[in-house]
Protein backbone atom coordinates (compact mmCIF):
# COMPACT_ATOMS: atom_id res chain seq x y z
CA UNK A 1 0.00 0.00 0.00
CA UNK A 2 2.94 2.35 1.01
CA UNK A 3 4.39 1.43 -2.37
CA UNK A 4 0.94 2.23 -4.25
CA UNK A 5 1.16 5.58 -2.07
CA UNK A 6 4.90 6.68 -3.25
CA UNK A 7 4.27 5.84 -6.56
CA UNK A 8 1.29 8.19 -7.08
CA UNK A 9 3.28 10.98 -5.41
CA UNK A 10 6.02 10.36 -7.94
CA UNK A 11 3.32 10.16 -10.96
CA UNK A 12 1.75 13.48 -9.62
CA UNK A 13 5.14 15.12 -9.69
CA UNK A 14 6.34 14.29 -12.60
CA UNK A 15 2.75 15.36 -13.83
CA UNK A 16 3.33 18.62 -12.73
CA UNK A 17 6.83 18.98 -13.98
CA UNK A 18 5.48 17.92 -17.55
CA UNK A 19 2.70 20.59 -16.76
CA UNK A 20 4.86 23.68 -15.76
CA UNK A 21 7.05 22.85 -19.06
CA UNK A 22 4.69 22.61 -21.30
CA UNK A 23 2.53 26.05 -20.48
CA UNK A 24 6.22 27.75 -19.56
CA UNK A 25 7.58 26.78 -23.34
CA UNK A 26 3.83 28.31 -24.20
CA UNK A 27 4.57 31.52 -22.36
CA UNK A 28 7.87 32.30 -24.39
CA UNK A 29 6.62 31.48 -27.66
CA UNK A 30 3.67 33.97 -27.42
CA UNK A 31 3.99 37.62 -27.25
CA UNK A 32 0.98 38.42 -26.84
CA UNK A 33 1.19 36.26 -23.43
CA UNK A 34 4.24 38.10 -22.78
CA UNK A 35 2.45 41.68 -22.92
CA UNK A 36 -0.63 40.53 -20.80
CA UNK A 37 1.74 39.81 -18.15
CA UNK A 38 3.91 42.46 -18.31
CA UNK A 39 0.52 44.80 -18.36
CA UNK A 40 -1.10 43.65 -15.27
CA UNK A 41 2.32 42.71 -13.40
CA UNK A 42 4.45 45.28 -14.07
CA UNK A 43 7.65 44.27 -11.75
CA UNK A 44 7.09 40.94 -13.54
CA UNK A 45 10.29 39.57 -14.55
CA UNK A 46 11.38 36.43 -16.63
CA UNK A 47 14.83 35.50 -17.83
CA UNK A 48 13.86 34.81 -21.19
CA UNK A 49 11.89 38.61 -21.18
CA UNK A 50 15.31 40.03 -20.08
CA UNK A 51 17.62 38.28 -22.57
CA UNK A 52 15.52 39.53 -25.31
CA UNK A 53 15.39 42.93 -23.93
CA UNK A 54 18.78 42.82 -23.79
CA UNK A 55 20.07 45.58 -27.00
CA UNK A 56 22.28 43.92 -29.68
CA UNK A 57 24.87 46.61 -29.47
CA UNK A 58 26.17 48.33 -26.49
CA UNK A 59 24.55 51.73 -25.26
CA UNK A 60 26.08 55.15 -26.88
CA UNK A 61 28.10 56.64 -24.03
CA UNK A 62 25.72 59.34 -22.25
CA UNK A 63 25.98 62.74 -22.79
CA UNK A 64 27.00 65.01 -20.29
CA UNK A 65 23.53 67.50 -20.34
CA UNK A 66 21.39 64.33 -20.40
CA UNK A 67 18.56 64.17 -17.71
CA UNK A 68 20.04 62.58 -14.17
CA UNK A 69 17.47 59.33 -14.61
CA UNK A 70 19.61 58.90 -17.78
CA UNK A 71 22.76 57.57 -15.94
CA UNK A 72 20.52 55.37 -13.94
CA UNK A 73 17.90 54.12 -16.80
CA UNK A 74 14.78 54.99 -14.20
CA UNK A 75 13.36 57.48 -16.66
CA UNK A 76 9.47 58.02 -15.81
CA UNK A 77 6.89 55.43 -17.12
CA UNK A 78 5.44 57.23 -19.77
CA UNK A 79 1.49 57.64 -19.48
CA UNK A 80 0.81 57.79 -23.04
CA UNK A 81 -1.67 54.66 -24.51
CA UNK A 82 1.30 52.35 -26.81
CA UNK A 83 0.50 53.21 -30.23
CA UNK A 84 0.81 50.52 -33.41
CA UNK A 85 3.13 51.88 -35.59
CA UNK A 86 2.88 50.31 -39.09
CA UNK A 87 5.38 49.91 -42.11
CA UNK A 88 5.90 52.59 -44.63
CA UNK A 89 5.05 51.08 -47.97
CA UNK A 90 7.92 52.02 -50.51
CA UNK A 91 6.73 52.57 -53.51
CA UNK A 92 9.11 53.16 -56.43
CA UNK A 93 8.06 56.00 -59.25
CA UNK A 94 7.75 54.31 -63.04
CA UNK A 95 11.15 54.60 -64.67
CA UNK A 96 10.22 57.83 -66.68
CA UNK A 97 9.61 59.56 -63.56
CA UNK A 98 13.11 58.35 -62.35
CA UNK A 99 14.89 59.54 -65.18
CA UNK A 100 13.20 63.21 -64.56
CA UNK A 101 13.57 63.29 -61.35
CA UNK A 102 17.90 63.08 -62.44
CA UNK A 103 17.77 65.26 -64.72
CA UNK A 104 15.99 68.09 -62.58
CA UNK A 105 19.20 69.61 -61.12
CA UNK A 106 20.94 70.15 -63.99
CA UNK A 107 17.64 71.43 -65.44
CA UNK A 108 17.64 74.08 -62.50
CA UNK A 109 21.04 74.86 -62.77
CA UNK A 110 21.30 75.24 -66.67
CA UNK A 111 17.24 76.40 -67.33
CA UNK A 112 15.46 75.05 -69.40
CA UNK A 113 16.26 74.03 -73.04
CA UNK A 114 14.66 75.87 -75.66
CA UNK A 115 11.83 74.14 -77.76
CA UNK A 116 14.23 75.03 -80.83
CA UNK A 117 17.43 76.83 -81.87
CA UNK A 118 17.41 80.46 -82.50
CA UNK A 119 18.21 81.21 -85.68
CA UNK A 120 20.39 84.48 -86.13
CA UNK A 121 19.40 87.72 -87.69
CA UNK A 122 19.57 86.95 -91.28
CA UNK A 123 22.12 89.27 -93.30
CA UNK A 124 20.96 92.42 -95.38
CA UNK A 125 20.00 91.71 -98.61
CA UNK A 126 19.38 93.54 -101.89
CA UNK A 127 18.18 92.09 -104.87
CA UNK A 128 19.50 88.64 -104.40
CA UNK A 129 23.47 89.79 -104.39
CA UNK A 130 23.98 88.69 -100.83
CA UNK A 131 23.80 85.01 -102.24
CA UNK A 132 27.16 85.38 -103.38
CA UNK A 133 28.98 86.19 -100.43
CA UNK A 134 30.42 83.23 -99.88
CA UNK A 135 32.19 83.22 -102.73
CA UNK A 136 33.50 87.42 -102.79
CA UNK A 137 34.46 86.58 -99.47
CA UNK A 138 36.67 83.51 -101.04
CA UNK A 139 37.48 85.78 -103.84
CA UNK A 140 38.84 88.51 -100.91
CA UNK A 141 41.23 86.01 -99.50
CA UNK A 142 43.06 85.48 -102.85
CA UNK A 143 43.17 88.81 -103.83
CA UNK A 144 44.78 90.05 -100.61
CA UNK A 145 48.30 89.22 -99.63
CA UNK A 146 48.89 86.83 -96.37
CA UNK A 147 50.74 89.78 -95.36
CA UNK A 148 48.55 92.03 -95.18
CA UNK A 149 45.33 90.46 -93.38
CA UNK A 150 47.13 91.68 -89.99
CA UNK A 151 46.76 94.80 -90.41
CA UNK A 152 42.81 95.19 -92.16
CA UNK A 153 39.85 95.20 -89.65
CA UNK A 154 37.38 95.65 -92.25
CA UNK A 155 36.89 94.82 -96.26
CA UNK A 156 34.94 96.00 -98.93
CA UNK A 157 34.61 94.30 -102.03
CA UNK A 158 33.81 96.22 -105.02
CA UNK A 159 32.54 95.01 -108.39
CA UNK A 160 33.08 97.78 -111.84
CA UNK A 161 32.03 94.92 -113.82
CA UNK A 162 28.66 96.07 -116.53
CA UNK A 163 26.96 92.95 -115.98
CA UNK A 164 27.26 89.90 -113.86
CA UNK A 165 26.05 88.45 -110.71
CA UNK A 166 28.22 90.84 -108.27
CA UNK A 167 28.52 93.70 -111.04
CA UNK A 168 28.00 97.54 -109.46
CA UNK A 169 27.90 95.97 -105.74
CA UNK A 170 30.13 96.50 -102.98
CA UNK A 171 30.43 93.83 -100.47
CA UNK A 172 31.14 94.30 -97.07
CA UNK A 173 32.97 92.18 -94.36
CA UNK A 174 34.86 92.32 -90.93
CA UNK A 175 37.43 89.96 -89.44
CA UNK A 176 36.12 87.88 -86.78
CA UNK A 177 38.47 87.61 -83.97
CA UNK A 178 39.74 84.41 -85.29
CA UNK A 179 40.78 85.58 -88.57
CA UNK A 180 37.80 85.12 -90.65
CA UNK A 181 35.80 86.57 -93.19
CA UNK A 182 32.17 87.59 -91.88
CA UNK A 183 29.95 89.02 -94.16
CA UNK A 184 27.89 91.98 -93.02
CA UNK A 185 25.83 92.88 -96.27
CA UNK A 186 25.58 94.20 -99.85
CA UNK A 187 24.42 96.94 -101.63
CA UNK A 188 24.63 98.78 -105.29
CA UNK A 189 27.06 101.22 -105.99
CA UNK A 190 28.10 102.81 -109.41
CA UNK A 191 31.33 103.24 -110.57
CA UNK A 192 33.16 104.79 -113.47
CA UNK A 193 30.84 104.84 -117.12
CA UNK A 194 34.53 103.73 -118.79
CA UNK A 195 34.13 106.42 -121.39
CA UNK A 196 36.24 109.37 -122.57
CA UNK A 197 34.53 112.93 -121.39
CA UNK A 198 36.61 115.43 -120.06
CA UNK A 199 39.16 112.39 -119.18
CA UNK A 200 38.62 108.60 -119.30
CA UNK A 201 36.12 108.11 -116.70
CA UNK A 202 37.45 104.52 -115.35
CA UNK A 203 37.79 103.55 -111.48
CA UNK A 204 40.69 101.93 -110.80
CA UNK A 205 40.96 98.70 -109.74
CA UNK A 206 43.47 97.20 -107.31
CA UNK A 207 43.97 97.10 -103.52
CA UNK A 208 43.29 100.81 -101.93
CA UNK A 209 43.75 102.54 -98.22
CA UNK A 210 42.08 105.55 -97.43
CA UNK A 211 43.61 108.43 -97.30
CA UNK A 212 42.61 109.66 -93.13
CA UNK A 213 43.37 113.52 -94.04
CA UNK A 214 40.06 113.49 -96.59
CA UNK A 215 37.33 112.53 -95.21
CA UNK A 216 35.17 115.59 -96.08
CA UNK A 217 31.39 115.03 -95.08
CA UNK A 218 30.25 118.56 -97.57
CA UNK A 219 32.38 117.64 -100.67
CA UNK A 220 31.98 119.47 -103.95
CA UNK A 221 33.30 118.54 -107.44
CA UNK A 222 36.15 120.49 -108.15
CA UNK A 223 36.10 118.74 -112.13
CA UNK A 224 32.39 118.36 -112.53
CA UNK A 225 31.30 121.88 -111.81
CA UNK A 226 30.91 121.85 -108.10
CA UNK A 227 28.86 118.39 -108.22
CA UNK A 228 28.39 117.36 -104.60
CA UNK A 229 29.92 114.48 -103.14
CA UNK A 230 28.98 114.39 -99.53
CA UNK A 231 30.43 112.35 -97.16
CA UNK A 232 33.30 111.55 -99.41
CA UNK A 233 36.71 109.18 -98.35
CA UNK A 234 38.91 109.69 -100.85
CA UNK A 235 41.24 106.75 -101.40
CA UNK A 236 45.16 106.77 -100.44
CA UNK A 237 46.31 106.82 -103.93
CA UNK A 238 48.37 108.72 -105.92
CA UNK A 239 48.33 109.07 -109.90
CA UNK A 240 50.86 111.16 -112.39
CA UNK A 241 52.55 111.78 -108.95
CA UNK A 242 49.18 113.89 -107.89
CA UNK A 243 46.75 112.46 -105.24
CA UNK A 244 43.58 110.99 -107.14
CA UNK A 245 40.34 112.26 -106.99
CA UNK A 246 38.56 108.93 -106.61
CA UNK A 247 36.19 108.89 -103.67
CA UNK A 248 33.65 106.81 -102.03
CA UNK A 249 30.72 108.75 -101.60
CA UNK A 250 27.44 109.88 -101.33
CA UNK A 251 24.87 109.24 -104.95
CA UNK A 252 22.99 111.76 -103.68
CA UNK A 253 20.95 113.16 -106.93
CA UNK A 254 21.45 109.64 -109.00
CA UNK A 255 20.62 107.06 -106.58
CA UNK A 256 18.35 105.86 -109.76
CA UNK A 257 20.95 104.64 -111.40
CA UNK A 258 22.75 102.35 -108.48
CA UNK A 259 23.61 99.35 -109.83
CA UNK A 260 25.11 100.01 -112.98
CA UNK A 261 27.75 102.33 -114.28
CA UNK A 262 27.51 105.87 -113.91
CA UNK A 263 30.27 107.83 -112.19
CA UNK A 264 33.20 109.77 -113.44
CA UNK A 265 35.39 107.20 -111.67
CA UNK A 266 34.00 107.66 -107.58
CA UNK A 267 32.28 104.60 -106.56
CA UNK A 268 29.19 106.10 -105.46
CA UNK A 269 26.87 104.47 -102.68
CA UNK A 270 23.59 104.71 -101.15
CA UNK A 271 23.38 107.73 -99.35
CA UNK A 272 22.52 106.71 -96.07
CA UNK A 273 25.48 103.74 -96.32
CA UNK A 274 28.06 106.74 -97.44
CA UNK A 275 27.43 108.84 -94.33
CA UNK A 276 27.08 105.31 -92.18
CA UNK A 277 30.28 104.33 -93.37
CA UNK A 278 31.96 107.75 -92.61
CA UNK A 279 31.23 108.17 -89.47
CA UNK A 280 32.26 104.37 -88.85
CA UNK A 281 35.73 104.15 -89.87
CA UNK A 282 36.08 107.46 -88.02
CA UNK A 283 35.02 106.10 -84.74
CA UNK A 284 36.17 103.10 -84.76
CA UNK A 285 38.50 102.09 -87.53
CA UNK A 286 41.82 104.06 -86.49
CA UNK A 287 44.73 101.74 -86.31
CA UNK A 288 48.45 101.78 -87.54
CA UNK A 289 48.36 100.44 -91.38
CA UNK A 290 51.42 99.66 -93.61
CA UNK A 291 52.02 102.14 -96.00
CA UNK A 292 51.59 100.77 -99.84
CA UNK A 293 54.72 100.82 -102.10
CA UNK A 294 54.98 103.80 -104.80
CA UNK A 295 56.29 103.52 -107.89
CA UNK A 296 58.45 106.41 -108.75
CA UNK A 297 58.76 105.54 -112.67
CA UNK A 298 55.00 105.70 -113.04
CA UNK A 299 54.48 108.45 -110.31
CA UNK A 300 52.05 105.97 -108.94
CA UNK A 301 51.04 104.40 -105.63
CA UNK A 302 51.61 99.98 -106.37
CA UNK A 303 47.87 98.82 -105.91
CA UNK A 304 49.30 95.18 -105.91
CA UNK A 305 49.50 94.61 -102.04
CA UNK A 306 53.59 95.69 -101.97
CA UNK A 307 54.61 97.18 -99.33
CA UNK A 308 57.26 100.19 -98.74
CA UNK A 309 60.09 98.75 -96.12
CA UNK A 310 62.58 100.32 -94.00
CA UNK A 311 66.24 99.41 -93.68
CA UNK A 312 65.65 96.34 -92.07
CA UNK A 313 63.04 95.51 -94.30
CA UNK A 314 60.11 95.54 -91.94
CA UNK A 315 56.89 97.39 -93.52
CA UNK A 316 56.76 100.93 -92.74
CA UNK A 317 53.46 101.59 -90.73
CA UNK A 318 51.12 105.02 -90.32
CA UNK A 319 48.13 105.93 -88.97
CA UNK A 320 44.91 105.46 -90.36
CA UNK A 321 41.66 103.71 -91.06
CA UNK A 322 42.56 99.67 -90.61
CA UNK A 323 39.76 99.16 -93.92
CA UNK A 324 41.07 97.74 -97.25
CA UNK A 325 38.82 98.75 -100.36
CA UNK A 326 39.42 95.99 -103.61
CA UNK A 327 38.05 97.20 -106.76
CA UNK A 328 38.00 94.35 -109.88
CA UNK A 329 36.47 94.61 -112.78
CA UNK A 330 35.40 91.05 -112.31
CA UNK A 331 31.39 89.77 -113.03
CA UNK A 332 31.45 87.50 -109.83
CA UNK A 333 30.53 83.38 -109.94
CA UNK A 334 27.53 81.55 -109.78
CA UNK A 335 25.47 82.20 -106.94
CA UNK A 336 25.82 79.98 -103.45
CA UNK A 337 23.47 79.60 -100.65
CA UNK A 338 26.40 78.53 -97.75
CA UNK A 339 26.36 80.07 -94.82
CA UNK A 340 29.96 82.80 -94.35
CA UNK A 341 31.29 82.01 -91.08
Amino acid sequence: MVRVREFAAVASVAMLAVTVAYWTQRFESNSALQATVAKWIPDFSHETLAAKAEPANPPAAIPASAPQWAATGSAPRPLAVPVKVAAAKVVLPPPKLVAAAVSAPQQLAEGPAPSKPIAPPPAVETDGASAQAVAVAERVRQSVPAELFPYFDVYLYVSKAASGPWAQHMFVFHKTDAGRLAFEETFPVSTGRERAEKYFTSTPTGLFELDPARFDAHHRSHRWNGAPMPWAMFLNYTIHNRDTGVALHSGIGHVALLGQRASGGCVRMPPEKAEEYFRRFQATEHGLVPVFAFDSLAGTTRTDGMLKRDAAGNPVLTPGYKVLLIIQDYPGGPATVAVLS
